[in-house]
């Protein structure tokens, strides 16, 4: 076994695996950057033009329509989980990798092509997009069983930590790409009322780009990589999700699935309720957004990168302590400072999101290596895509528990309290689980019955 002093394998030093390695880490990296990219795409470059599919809607209206076509994409990932995680412990986390990828690939082209209210009226242009949203979810459910623990498999025992957290830095990876292709295509198409270019047809253009780059990492990762040593010499088991949910399997999915539930509702207000509560400021446009959200990319990268690396420290357990504690402290403030309308300025709203940012992701940049440590080889992609994508659900509805909460407080202090009811959701479920810090993933778990 491995030991927790970041020792590293023989066979980690030997040139045609470490090729192995980076290209898988590569891939699961890339993959999830798309995976990423094609989840905030809506909430950057189509929440400007959502007057394309549903005119004249009060703001309360915008917010709940944005939350429905954001929680689509959400709830769609745990049928892919479900599905596609058997497969990736059957067949293979590349196969199934590529497949997915493909397939959410071709969602965001079909997304780019809808027609809008005017064209065959607001319900029918409403229910497509939300309907390829939630397809589009189930493929990105998918693609998150199969990469990270093929990357968990090939990484060195004493970085898992890093390079888990290096994997989840795509989740602001993609978002700032994103950001960068809105606001070059808000240059030349501006954002001006229902029949302006960008409106009509200048949001279609990264959705056309999202299909482009999925099409092309799915290339890579179908011809370049290989599954690892660890799933290859692992015995199938007949059911996986049966397996998983039995014994410590299930022990550790009940963990994790509350730790991720947790980290949902942070993810949510990041992704879709502060860009609007950014908006919803004096002077705030969606070029201003845009600027933002290429400035807010750098601060979470650089959190999921410290907290991974000091996972490999001071263990996974430790961590999450301190970035769930975090989460429970500033982001209420920093939430309800963005709110309330008591701060001005491009400069000043940009600096409290990129706070916000740090207060919150610190947690996901542990949560790649330690659910992934918690499970058995034959039962890692259920395990992980399951726990992972099967804790959207409760957080999804996000815009109702705010409107139910704005009843109690100020609406201004509602994505504070869910942010902070996150990391208390992190906490106490980190509390119940072991120590995984420099786990050898070949005999975590022990055997799983078929």
């Amino acid at each position: 076994m491995s030991s927790t002093t970041g020792e590293v394998p023989a066979t980690s030093l030997d040139p045609v695996f470490r090729v192995r390695r980076r290209r898988a880490i590569t891939s699961a990296w890339a993959g999830f950057a798309i995976d990423s990219y094609s989840i905030y795409v809506a909430s950057t470059s189509l929440l400007p033009a959502m007057a394309y599919f549903q005119a004249d809607l009060s703001t309360a209206q915008l917010s709940v329509f944005v939350g429905m076509t954001f929680a689509a994409t959400l709830l769609g990932r745990p049928v892919g989980a479900l599905l596609f995680g058997h497969f990736a412990d059957r067949i293979g986390r590349r196969r199934v990798g590529s497949i997915t990828i493909y397939g959410f690939g071709a969602i965001s082209l079909l997304i780019a092509v809808l027609p809008g209210a005017e064209q065959v009226g607001a319900g029918l242009a409403s229910a497509l997009l939300i309907g390829l949203r939630l397809v589009e979810g189930i493929f990105l459910g998918g693609e998150y069983t199969a990469a990270t623990p093929m990357a968990m498999e090939y990484a060195t025992p004493g970085r898992r930590g890093f390079t888990g957290a290096l994997i989840q830095c795509s989740a602001s990876g993609g978002p700032f790409v994103v950001a960068v292709l809105t606001s070059l295509v808000l240059l030349f198409s501006p954002n001006a009322g229902l029949h302006s270019p960008y409106v009509q047809w200048g949001w279609r253009i990264p959705f056309l780009i999202g299909a482009v780059l999925a099409a092309f990492v799915a290339w890579f990762l179908r011809r370049r990589v290989e599954d690892s040593d660890t799933w290859k010499e692992t015995t199938r088991a007949k059911s996986p999700l049966r397996a998983m949910l039995k014994g410590a399997s299930g022990r550790a999915f009940v963990q994790s699935y509350i730790i991720m539930t947790g980290v949902f509702f942070a993810v949510n207000m990041l992704g879709s309720v502060m860009p609007q509560l950014l908006l919803a400021n004096k002077g705030y446009t969606a070029s201003d957004l845009a600027h933002t959200q290429l400035i807010n990319a750098w601060p979470g990268i650089a959190t999921y990168l410290f907290f991974g690396w000091l996972s490999d420290r001071i263990g996974r357990k430790r961590a999450l302590y301190l970035a769930a504690t975090i989460a429970i402290v500033a982001t209420p403030i920093t939430y309800t400072l963005l709110g309330n309308g008591s701060v001005h300025g491009w400069g000043s709203l940009t600096l409290l999101a990129a706070l916000t940012n740090v207060f919150s992701l610190g947690a996901l940049g542990v949560l790649p290596a330690y659910i992934n440590e918690r499970f058995a080889t034959a039962v890692r992609s259920s395990g992980w895509g399951v726990a992972y994508s099967t804790a959207v659900i409760i957080p999804a509805f996000f815009s109702y528990y705010q409107l139910w909460l704005s009843h109690l407080v100020p609406f201004a202090y509602t994505a504070g309290i869910l942010a902070a009811l996150g990391g208390v959701l992190i906490l106490f479920a980190a509390m119940s689980g072991p120590e995984t810090r420099g786990a050898d993933l070949n005999t975590v778990g022990g055997k799983v019955a078929s």
